[in-house]
């Protein structure tokens, strides 16, 4: 993807692939999802920033700071893609003891 396409998407429902010239997944970056306690299936979503410097582009998400360096992408030694974010529910421990009606076991 080209670096101007990347600046301008909308990150709090994308994540980002980097894959290497061999299209090996070297990360992923995702939005940072909270879920809601007393609401199951609820989240607060807080997207990724970028930002962009001289030579590099920065992702940040919840303060992971992930530097790549613009003339890798533009070379192609690395490829960044975008694909959609969604946030996946954690199951209850099996172990739960003290409840606080989470609603996460249907209890």
């Amino acid at each position: 993807m080209n670096i101007q396409k990347l600046t301008e998407l909308d990150f709090e429902n994308n994540r980002i692939e980097i894959y290497d010239k061999d299209n090996n997944l070297l990360k992923v970056i995702e939005p940072y999802a909270v879920e809601s306690c007393m609401n199951p299936g609820t989240f607060k979503i807080t997207p990724i920033r970028i930002e962009k410097t001289k030579d590099s582009i920065v992702f940040i998400s919840e303060n992971i700071r992930t530097e790549i360096k613009k003339q890798d992408i533009e070379s192609g030694d690395i490829e960044v893609k975008v694909s959609e974010f969604i946030p996946q529910r954690r199951k209850a421990k099996s172990n739960c003891t003290k409840c606080t009606n989470c609603g996460r076991c249907s209890w």
